[in-house]
């Protein structure tokens, strides 16, 4: 897997996993090539070198987490069993997005917010289309 792969962020996780949900591998490999790179999030958020050296090894643990959680998802066999890797996901998710905020100024916080609001659009667009075609 290449560098730019492994850095690409994991936002929380309700935005993957409502693909994952979805138990669509198509979309929701869809939805990690549509999540910036850490390296976009530098500029566009203006990260000082500290903030991007404290956050590098955040978003790689992130993403190996979602990789995880996707596998999870795609070997359960009950319901039950996917919504219990949804609710450790999701509060994967919500632990992560504290701690990347707690690095950020309040203005690169509004600007984080609007990131992840317009990854979730994207998602909720990807499996509103996905339910359409089938």
């Amino acid at each position: 897997m290449s560098y730019a792969r492994l850095s690409r962020i994991g936002f929380p996780a309700a935005v993957l996993m409502l693909c994952a949900a979805l138990s669509s591998p198509a979309v929701a490999e869809s939805v990690l090539q549509s999540i910036p790179t850490l390296d976009s999030l530098v500029s566009r958020l203006e990260l000082s070198p500290e903030q991007e050296a404290h956050l590098r090894p955040l978003f790689e643990k992130r993403q190996s987490e979602l990789q995880q959680s996707q596998a999870l998802l795609q070997q359960a066999t009950s319901k039950q069993q996917k919504r219990d890797v949804l609710r450790d996901a999701k509060k994967s998710g919500d632990s992560f997005n504290k701690q990347v905020e707690s690095l950020l100024t309040p203005s690169q916080k509004h600007e984080w917010r609007e990131i992840r609001s317009s990854i979730r659009e994207k998602v909720k667009e990807r499996a509103e289309e996905k339910r359409s075609s089938q």
